[in-house]
């Protein structure tokens, strides 16, 4: 008898299992939402939306229909932000259930479903205020470069109409690749045994200085593993070096200037490495009241 049950069991497990698949089959394009759910979502943010309202869509798979529906709101700079503490609203277009990670610490304002889209928008209680974005303004910088061992002369980098030329690379502000993710910032490659400095003069610092590194390109981070060595000087103080890895991300950092603000200050950024081959560095920086 028991042996019997057995050789049954699996002939009914089977059947189960067909049955489960076929129904989740004939029903599944009924939990899909439709041209006409996006269609009502996206009119409810644009006639909702106002200049510099932050759109996101959750999960983050659905970013690519949600910016057929809405990609004319969504600019370049909006899609590869650093961050989105600028941002006093946030909408959020979701399928699912999902939640963004966008709307952390935001309230909730109101939220509408469409069919199978929720529209919500979210309100940030203290949306931070940016005194200089050193990613705009890359053409305000003084590019140069020095051996890395001090043994030989700083060289100008020269303006073109993309960025700055180097010696042996070119810096330039660029929609960079990390993780899959666009992201607005700095490239700037290691060169050699160079070491590029990007200097601002004249910044207005506020309490913080927050910026991201990053290695730019998918193959940049397959076929090299060295550390890229990344340091911040304000006025010729060193206020902060790390060494950004392929598996760091996009890696935040915080400098305290509270004792810098009120007045105007030299800001200078430097990249080396001990080793140059496929080390696309960018990094994205902001000081912020």
């Amino acid at each position: 008898m028991i042996r019997r049950l057995w050789d049954v069991t699996p002939l009914v497990a089977f059947i189960i299992l067909a049955v489960y698949e076929s129904v989740n089959a004939l029903t599944a394009s009924r939990r899909v939402a439709g041209d006409d759910d996006w269609s009502a979502a996206a009119a409810e943010v644009r006639a909702g939306y106002q200049r510099g309202d932050l759109i996101v869509f959750a999960p983050s798979w659905s970013d690519q229909v949600g910016r057929h529906w809405l990609g004319d709101l969504v600019t370049v700079e909006m899609a590869s932000r650093a961050d989105d503490d600028r941002y006093s609203r946030v909408w959020e277009v979701s399928i699912r259930g999902a939640e963004s990670r966008d709307r952390v610490g935001a309230h909730l304002i109101h939220a509408n479903d469409h069919g199978r889209v929720r529209v919500s928008l979210f309100q940030k209680a203290t949306p931070v205020i940016v005194t200089e974005d050193f990613t705009s303004h890359l053409e305000d910088a003084r590019i140069t470069q020095a051996p890395s061992d001090g043994r030989g002369n700083e060289t100008p980098c020269y303006r073109d109409a993309d960025g700055f030329r180097c010696h042996g690379t070119h810096v330039e502000r660029r929609t960079l690749e990390v993780d899959y993710q666009p992201r607005r910032g700095i490239l700037a490659p290691v060169d050699g045994t160079l070491t590029t400095r990007i200097e601002y003069s004249e910044v207005d610092l506020g309490s913080r200085l927050i910026g991201y590194t990053a290695l730019h390109d998918y193959f940049s981070r397959k076929n090299a593993d060295g550390p890229v060595d990344f340091a911040v000087f304000i006025d010729n103080e060193r206020v902060l070096s790390i060494k950004h890895k392929n598996d760091d991300g996009w890696r935040r950092f915080t400098i305290d200037t509270a004792r810098f603000a009120g007045a105007k200050h030299v800001v200078r950024f430097e990249v080396r490495a001990d080793s140059s081959a496929w080390r696309t560095f960018g990094f994205h920086a902001e000081a912020r009241q």
